[in-house]
C-alpha cells in the first residue's frame, strides 16, 4: 500500500489532522448529544426511504436513503478506533453500529408487512439484486472503502463522499433484510445480510488500512498496541468467514449463467421454426424462467424440456 501512503503524503497541505477525523467519526467526542441525535434521525428517515424505495422498485428513492444514510459514520469509527487502539472509542462506536443496524431491520419489517401485496418479493428486482453477493462484491466494496476512508483524510477530495455512499450500499441492503425476514424469505434475507456484511468487513479493511498509512496510529494519544491488534484480528476472521459464502455464491453465479446461456439459445431454436418469438429468458431465484409468445399452439413443449435438460441439472 505504498501508492496509498505516498497519496496521502502529496497532499499533506490537505491532510486532515487525527483529531478532526475523530471528532467527526467517534460518536464519544465532542457534543455527544447533538452527533446521537443527528444519527438517529437521518437514520430512520433513510430507513423508511430505503423501504419504500425497495417495495416500490423505485431506484432514485433508493439513491437518496444511501446518500442520506449515516450509517457508514460508525463502521468508520471502529476503523479508525482500531488504529488508534482506544477500547472506549470502538465499544462506543460498535454499539451505534449495532443499534442502528437492529432499527433499520425493524423498519424494514415494518415496511414490508404494511406493503406486502405491492410486489412479490421474488419478483423484485431491488431485492432480488441485493441477495446474491459474490467475491467481486467485497473486491468492489473494498475499493469503495478507500475511496471513502481517502476522502476522510483528504480535504480536497471529500466531495466525492456523496458518491462513495451510492457506490456501497448499507441501509437499502438492511432494508432488504427486514422486508424479506417479514415476508418468511429467510433465504433471501441471508443473502442480504451477508451483502451487508460484506461491505461493512470491506469498509473496515478499507479503513484500517488507510488510516493507519495516514500514520494516525502514530498520532494516537494512549494508544493500546493490543487492542488494535485484537481488533485487526477480529477484522480479518471476518473476512475469511465471508469468504466462504461469497466463494460458494461466486460458483453458483457462474454455473447459473452458463445455464442461462444454454437455455437461451435451445429456446431460440426451438421457436425458429415457428411464428412464437423469445421474451425473456432470465434468472428467477433458483429457477429460469422462460418467456415466449405467440399465436395459436406453441411448439411442443417436450422438445424444449428435453434440450433444456441436455446441460441444466433437475434441480434447477
Amino acid at each position: 500500500m505504498g501508492w496509498l501512503t505516498r497519496a496521502i503524503d502529496a497532499g499533506k497541505d490537505h491532510r486532515n489532522a487525527l483529531a478532526s477525523v475523530a471528532e467527526g467519526l467517534l460518536v464519544d467526542l465532542g457534543d455527544r448529544r447533538a452527533k446521537l441525535s443527528q444519527f438517529w434521525v437521518l437514520l430512520v428517515l433513510s430507513a423508511t426511504i430505503a423501504a419504500g424505495g425497495v417495495v416500490g422498485d423505485a431506484t432514485p428513492a433508493v439513491i437518496g436513503a444511501m446518500i442520506v444514510a449515516p450509517l457508514a459514520t460508525p463502521i468508520y469509527g471502529v476503523a479508525l478506533a482500531a488504529v488508534m487502539g482506544s477500547s472506549r472509542h470502538l465499544r462506543a462506536s460498535l454499539a451505534l453500529l449495532v443499534a442502528g443496524i437492529l432499527v433499520n431491520v425493524l423498519i424494514g419489517v415494518v415496511i414490508g408487512a404494511l406493503s406486502s401485496a405491492r410486489m412479490p418479493v421474488d419478483a423484485n428486482p431491488q431485492i432480488l439484486g441485493r441477495t446474491a453477493p459474490t467475491i467481486l462484491d467485497l473486491t468492489v466494496a473494498v475499493a469503495t472503502g478507500i475511496a471513502g476512508s481517502f476522502a476522510l483524510i483528504r480535504r480536497d477530495v471529500s466531495n466525492i463522499l456523496a458518491g462513495v455512499a451510492i457506490a456501497i450500499s448499507l441501509v437499502p441492503v438492511l432494508a432488504v433484510v427486514g422486508i424479506t425476514l417479514g415476508a418468511g424469505r429467510l433465504d433471501l434475507a441471508w443473502g442480504a445480510l451477508i451483502l451487508f456484511l460484506t461491505n461493512v468487513a470491506a469498509i473496515l479493511v478499507a479503513g484500517t488500512i488507510t488510516f493507519g498509512a495516514a500514520g494516525y496510529a502514530r498520532e494516537a494519544a494512549g494508544r493500546n498496541a493490543r487492542v488494535a491488534r485484537r481488533a485487526r484480528t477480529f477484522i480479518v476472521v471476518l473476512v475469511v468467514a465471508l469468504l466462504v459464502p461469497l466463494g460458494a455464491t461466486s460458483v453458483r453465479t457462474a454455473l447459473y449463467e452458463s445455464y442461462l446461456t444454454h437455455v437461451t439459445d435451445v429456446t431460440s431454436a426451438w421457436v425458429q421454426e415457428s411464428d412464437w418469438k423469445v421474451d425473456s429468458v432470465r434468472i428467477v431465484g433458483d429457477g429460469i424462467v422462460i418467456r415466449v409468445f405467440g399465436p395459436d399452439e406453441p411448439p411442443p413443449i417436450d422438445q424444449l424440456k428435453t434440450a433444456v435438460r441436455e446441460d441444466v441439472p433437475v434441480s434447477v
